[in-house]
């Protein structure tokens, strides 16, 4: 029981330690980028602003296409979870949205300055949601695929039945928090933003 606490203590701290460092290298990225790079960046993010402000958005269009790319990924990393290889995928996939939401902030105070941190912070609320909802997504299905290296290398035993519903019940948990927040992505951060 100590050995497995001391491993669900250290899983959680790795995760933690990459999300945190990742976020920061995201907020640090645009330092390094060329003038022309924050240029296309700027333009980029007035031009979705721009939509939103002047009634271009289309919620059904962004629900359907926010809700089926995330619950796809959800499904793969959930899938990968059962393979060996499948950690590393999850936690490569942690790497990036953190680097994003890091990076996303930052250029937005970056496009709008003083008003762009207030835009930033409201704007990144979803995309927290998710990288939380996708850290203990990469931790479960990281401590499942560590489970099955164990069994299969150190045929160390394990009760599949209960291990396996967990797992399925954790999916079904995640994909609904998955949808919900794609929901609050589209319908409600959006209208949050037009007040500015």
């Amino acid at each position: 029981m100590k050995i497995e606490r001391a491993r669900v203590n250290k899983l959680l701290r790795i995760l933690t330690i990459i999300t945190v460092i990742s976020f920061i290298i995201g907020i640090l990225f645009i330092s390094i980028l060329s003038d022309s790079n924050k240029d296309i960046i700027k333009s980029s993010i007035n031009t979705y602003f721009n939509g939103l402000f002047n009634g271009q958005f289309t919620y059904f269009k962004s629900i359907m296409s926010i809700s089926i790319s995330n619950i796809i990924l959800t499904l793969f990393i959930w899938i990968m979870g059962i393979s060996i290889v499948g950690s590393v995928i999850g936690i490569l996939y942690l790497i990036y949205k953190s680097f994003l939401v890091g990076f996303s902030l930052v250029s937005i105070i970056y496009t709008f300055k003083v008003k762009g941190i207030l835009l930033g912070l409201i704007y990144i609320i979803p995309e927290v949601i998710f990288l939380v909802i996708y850290f203990f997504l990469v931790y479960y299905s990281t401590s499942f695929s560590n489970i099955l290296i164990r069994y299969l290398l150190e045929r160390e035993t394990f009760d599949k039945n209960r291990y396996l519903k967990r797992y399925i019940k954790i999916l079904l948990i995640i994909l609904g928090l998955v949808i919900i927040n794609s929901f609050i992505l589209v319908f409600i951060i959006p209208n949050i933003l037009k007040a500015f």
